[in-house]
């Protein structure tokens, strides 16, 4: 009978060390997207008798909105056209109960909320909620 070569066997440190870097490059791109979904420029007006939200849906879609009346979903610009369309997708894909954030600066005249909030009903969404700033903060 022969006997065969008694090697120890090892585990491949190579690949994992490849697969380590990889999670880890993962986590910090996806750990600075929810950075990215807010428009800092935006000054909230202030909320005097609201409670602070305190739990966040993962599926909520941010929508800021400038002085000027312009949207954007994470810093990216939006006509009317094109943010029915992405929540007309969004709403065929997870539902009509996903949240809407509206962010809008708090010198932008009501007129243009109302535009945007027209757009997201037409879109078939109900569950809208507008942000502020807690007073004093």
């Amino acid at each position: 009978m022969k006997r065969r070569n008694q090697e120890e066997m090892q585990t491949p440190i190579a690949s994992l060390i490849d697969v380590v870097f990889l999670l880890i490059i993962f986590f910090v791109v996806t750990a600075s997207v929810e950075k990215d979904i807010i428009d800092e420029s935006i000054m909230l007006a202030q909320a005097k008798h609201v409670p602070p939200v305190e739990q966040k849906d993962p599926r909520t879609i941010t929508i800021n909105i400038e002085v000027d009346g312009s949207a954007n979903i994470a810093l990216q610009p939006m006509s009317p056209k094109a943010l029915q369309n992405i929540l007309t997708a969004t709403r065929e894909k997870g539902g009509n109960s996903v949240p809407i954030l509206l962010r809008s600066d708090g010198r932008t005249i009501y007129r243009d909320v109302s535009k945007v909030m027209d757009v997201v009903g037409k879109s078939g969404l109900y569950r809208v909620s507008l942000a502020a700033e807690a007073e004093g903060k």
